[in-house]
């Protein structure tokens, strides 16, 4: 029991993990969350949240996802509080190394969704689509879905 006792403190895992040293599979809910975070927060990056944006939210979280959110729980989520105590340019990396690269690509792929949903990309708006590409450590060849050999 001793000796199980002290190979369980020595190990310090729960340190790397607390620091981030530690990634051994992606991790579907930070997946999830993530993917909620960057799509709500998308429909508010011009400062207005256009009815198509919110809507294009809700359908692109029910197709990937499979979950149903309303449009009040997307604005709720665009304007959530966390943003105030931790940008979402730090959440995406500290999050995105949590996550595999076709996991962050598919968040950038329902970006363009959301982006696109009115018609038109303020400059706001492609700020924060390279905001979320940089910090999510993807490259402008990823963005666009290139599979590069």
């Amino acid at each position: 029991l001793y000796r199980g006792i002290r190979m369980a403190l020595l190990d310090f895992s729960k340190v790397r993990q607390l620091f981030g040293n530690e990634v051994n599979a992606p991790d579907e809910a930070m997946y999830r969350e993530l993917f909620v975070l960057v799509l709500a927060r998308a429909t508010d990056a011009d400062a207005y949240s256009h009815p198509a944006e919110v809507s294009t939210v809700q359908r692109v979280i029910k197709e990937r996802l499979g979950e149903d959110i309303s449009a009040a729980d997307v604005r709720i989520a665009a304007l959530s509080k966390l943003y105030e105590s931790v940008p979402l340019s730090k959440l995406l990396a500290e999050g995105g190394p949590r996550l595999s690269k076709s996991q962050r690509c598919a968040v950038v792929e329902g970006l363009i969704e959301v982006l696109r949903a009115d018609d038109k990309v303020s400059s706001r708006e492609a700020d924060f689509f390279n905001m979320v590409v940089q910090a999510l450590g993807l490259t402008a060849a990823d963005a666009v879905g290139l599979k590069v050999d």
